[in-house]
């Protein structure tokens, strides 16, 4: 539950209250269907997500992407979802509002200043570094350190699998998020679907079932595009496909990490280009609409003051102690750097320099603060 009121001065921003139900709480109150004893089972946390007991087995099903406010408007693409509104809640999702974050959150229970997974990329070595590989980084289990639900139930001999993709075994985020889990590979979301029903009708206590093609088509051409709709058709009707086969006995919670924004390319300021912006920065890392800004030495009031005056009302800029208000108690603040600028309306910045043009050019993103990318569904789907 989050723990109290994020009360910053910040208009505009979607953020909980004291006592709102939040996406570190999912995993507590699915488990909590099966035992309320299992280690990081809540029973506070299920009734206030809807969660009932008596369940034998719980599948978990993640839609990347997938924020509350997008299942809304595009519902008349999504029949299964549909039929599943009035049980669907809208609780909120960690701050920045990004993958790494808030499935790390997810997987752990903590937020990312406790797991260190605080963006898309960080400031490292030097340079930058992707969290989601971590290629070149740290062991996952060094970078972040919070034992995993995962890794709790096995420690007391409780299965778990996580079905995804081959290529995302031994990726950072895995390692970091989902740590003591059994990777079942499984490509297609059929595949993926057929891998869940097999693993529940075995017997395996908790199954987690992830799907990322939404996001990435919404990344790649835009929420709404031709290519995200059909991804969500997709996924509705396997959807529809999966809840026809469930055994008796099964919990099944469905979420998502964050929502998504499409982005305005006129309203994106390049860092590289903006002499304003580049003056006494040092490294810039996080995302478009979540950047982390590190300055110069002894630079850090004076750049800050500068992007506060360029930026105005396009962005919210945070630093100090507001940090660690927004993202939790933990060392994460200081992996962010000097401040955290969350892009409103539908703008953000970039940084040539180091970012990739595609990276650049994407029409859909998120990480900021406003409803569409914090707002994320629970549905108890059986």
């Amino acid at each position: 539950m989050s723990e109290r009121a994020l009360t910053l001065d910040l208009p505009g921003a979607d953020l909980p209250g004291a006592g709102d139900p939040v996406i570190t709480d999912i995993v507590a109150g699915a488990l909590s269907s099966i035992d309320a004893d299992l280690p990081g089972a809540s029973d506070q946390a299920a009734a206030a997500l809807g969660i009932q007991a008596g369940a034998e087995q719980v599948l978990l099903i993640l839609v990347d992407g997938l924020g509350y406010e997008l299942i809304q408007e595009y519902a008349g693409h999504t029949p299964t979802l549909r039929r599943l509104r009035g049980a669907m809640r809208s609780i909120h999702t960690v701050v920045p509002s990004t993958t790494a974050a808030a499935i790390t959150a997810f997987g752990t229970g903590a937020r990312p200043g406790a797991t260190n997974m605080v963006g898309f990329s960080v400031a490292y070595g030097g340079g930058v570094m992707n969290l989601l590989a971590m290629e070149g980084g740290p062991a996952p289990t060094e970078w972040q350190p919070t034992p995993t639900y995962f890794e709790r139930l096995a420690a007391v001999g409780v299965s778990s699998a996580v079905i995804s993709p081959a290529r995302f075994a031994g990726s950072g985020l895995t390692g970091a998020a989902l740590r003591g889990a059994r990777h079942v590979p499984a490509e297609t979301l059929d595949e993926r679907v057929s891998a869940a029903l097999r693993e529940l009708r075995a017997g395996t206590p908790v199954v987690y079932l992830y799907w990322s093609e939404i996001d990435h088509a919404g990344h790649g051409s835009g929420v709404g595009s031709d290519s995200w709709i059909g991804g969500l058709e997709e996924f509705d009707a396997g959807l529809a496909r999966l809840l026809r086969s469930l055994p008796a006995g099964v919990r099944t919670v469905m979420t998502a990490d964050h929502g998504m924004i499409n982005v305005d390319a006129t309203q994106i300021l390049d860092v590289a280009s903006t002499p304003a912006l580049r003056d006494g920065v040092r490294i810039i890392a996080g995302e478009t609409r979540a950047v982390h800004v590190h300055a110069e030495e002894g630079r850090a009031d004076e750049v800050e003051a500068r992007w506060r005056d360029v930026l105005g009302e396009s962005a919210w800029v945070v630093s100090g102690d507001d940090i660690n208000t927004l993202i939790g108690a933990g060392d994460g603040a200081s992996v962010i750097g000097d401040f955290l600028v969350l892009a409103r309306g539908r703008g953000g910045v970039v940084d040539s320099r180091t970012q990739s043009a595609s990276a650049i050019a994407m029409p859909g993103v998120h990480g900021s603060l406003t409803s569409t990318e914090m707002r994320i569904p629970v549905i108890v789907l059986s």
